[in-house]
């Protein structure tokens, strides 16, 4: 498992989370995602479960008076555990926005694009033996500079580069 594993989504997570109801209008969708410069959200069922994603092109391109008329019903989650670099791996296969975070079936959170580029943006591999660093998901197999095949993430602001 690469130490990437070891830090669950739970920790760059949004816990405050825009939703829909199902029978929130597209009108009111529409609105809501422009004023808040979100691409979607998730749409939840009566007793809170997610039912659906809408997105800003379901609300311009499908025909539908409700967000249950217009949302995608197909829902890709992930637990709270779920590594980031698993996550990251995820967004970009299905080539998706966001994510919602699950806990015994109920959403806690969700998970964005956004969120896994700024986690990225300030983590670095660090060759354990020399010390150089590089960006990406996974640990890379070997050092460019000393070829050495120990690393360790680093997150957060680090010496240059």
């Amino acid at each position: 498992m690469s130490p990437a594993n070891l830090i669950p989504v739970k920790d760059l997570m949004t816990t405050t989370v825009v939703t829909f109801h199902a029978d929130t209008s597209v009108d009111e969708i529409a609105s809501i995602l422009t004023g808040s410069h979100f691409t979607g959200a998730p749409v939840l069922d009566d007793e809170g479960h997610v039912i659906g994603i809408v997105s800003e092109v379901d609300v311009f391109t499908k025909k539908g008076h409700t967000a249950r008329e217009i949302m995608s019903p197909h829902v890709i989650t992930v637990t709270e555990d779920t590594g980031v670099d698993a996550a990251a791996r995820l967004l970009a296969v299905e080539r998706i926005r966001r994510l919602p975070v699950m806990r015994a079936g109920r959403m806690v959170g969700l998970i964005s694009r956004s969120d896994i580029l700024e986690f990225f943006s300030v983590s670095h591999w660090i060759c354990n033996a020399c010390g150089h660093q590089v960006r990406g998901i996974e640990a890379p197999e070997i050092c460019d500079r000393c070829q050495g095949t120990s690393f360790h993430l680093q997150h957060g602001n680090s010496p240059g580069h």
